[in-house]
């Protein structure tokens, strides 16, 4: 889990937390559907951020006897859960309020206040939309701003981004229709934009919930960097063929490599002429004994030598592979730091 997710979720906890007070007292006075609108979205940010942020927490627990690997998925839960609140909380709730006020318009009382709410509300969404694309940037790399998105595996990040997006451009649809209502004296505006807002709650709600399904489902690495390990494997001089090879995310930035592996014999047994020069056994004769079996069969001390010669070359090998897989994984985690888990078997 990067630092910077955890700052630009708490950033966003706090700031939604005070902007909701503030919008559903402007709401109070008001009567406006869009302010309204603003106060739930603001409400459904910061419940769906505080479950971004206790996912964070519980994802950090280490692994145990009940989960081998950990408990980085309950990011993933964690932040489709918000997107379902997003769904149900900010756009059923919001778009049924402005559907309301567009058959029954209401008498509104726009003042100061509201247009000073929502001047607030712009200034700390765009300062928490700020924090979270310095998260962004913090962890995207070489990678687009846009392909970080696509790719990313840091549900959290992306759902502060997107939340605080909407949020800051949800200000502005309040701030044009409420003042369109104020100036006409029509207040269907204000139920249009009650409607607008919570349409695009709705698009984040439902971009998020694909991600999340997208990452509990396990997916892949890019076909760009799956290929570049696969590569990585075919040029190892020990291995001859790559069987299969199979990745699946299991947490934030972590991803879980099987593969099959064919191991080239005659490599290694190259590699074991040395050792295999010292151990073999030397000055022995089959039918060299002070009690010489008849038609020279080898002699029980013959025997015995070769099975332990056997013996020992097979242990050897079983050895020699063992540590060829080590080294492998080693080079690989090095090379492909996202992989954290690994599963090498000879074929």
């Amino acid at each position: 889990m990067a630092a910077s997710s955890r700052t630009a979720v708490v950033a966003a906890v706090f700031g939604n937390g005070a902007l909701t007070v503030l919008k559903f007292i402007a709401f109070w006075i008001s009567g406006s559907g869009a302010m309204f609108a603003e106060a739930i979205h603001s409400f459904a940010d910061t419940a769906n951020q505080a479950l971004l942020w206790a996912g964070l927490s519980r994802s950090r627990r280490p692994a145990d006897r009940h989960y081998h690997y950990g408990y980085g998925g309950e990011q993933f839960l964690f932040a489709l859960l918000a997107a379902v609140g997003i769904f149900v909380l900010g756009c059923g709730v919001t778009v049924y309020h402005g559907v309301h006020s567009l058959m029954h318009p209401a008498e509104l009382e726009i003042g100061w206040l509201s247009f000073g709410v929502l001047g607030i509300s712009f200034v700390v969404d765009g300062v928490v939309l700020a924090t979270a694309v310095k998260a962004v940037n913090k962890q995207r790399g070489q990678q687009s701003f846009f392909d970080f998105l696509k790719n990313t595996t840091d549900p959290t990040v992306v759902a502060v981004l997107l939340e605080d997006l909407v949020a800051t451009l949800g200000v502005l649809v309040a701030l044009l229709c409420i003042g369109l209502a104020h100036w006409t004296g029509d207040a269907r505006w204000d139920g249009i934009g009650s409607v607008l807002i919570g349409l695009m709650m709705g698009a984040i709600a439902v971009k998020l919930a694909l991600m999340n399904r997208r990452l509990i489902l396990g997916h892949a690495l890019s076909p760009e960097r799956e290929a570049e390990v696969q590569q990585f494997l075919e040029a190892q001089p020990t291995i001859e063929v790559v069987r299969s090879l199979r990745t699946r995310v299991i947490a934030t930035g972590q991803f879980k490599l099987q593969a099959d592996l064919d191991f080239d014999g005659t490599v290694i047994g190259k590699n074991m002429s040395g050792w295999i020069k010292e151990r073999l056994p030397k000055n022995l004769d089959p039918t060299d004994s002070n009690n010489t079996p008849s038609h020279g069969e080898p002699t029980t001390s013959y025997n015995s030598a070769i099975e332990t010669f056997s013996a020992d070359v097979g242990e050897e090998v079983a050895n020699r592979i063992a540590l060829e897989v080590d080294r492998i994984e080693r080079e690989l985690q090095l090379r492909f730091p996202e992989l954290k888990f690994m599963d090498l078997e000879a074929d």
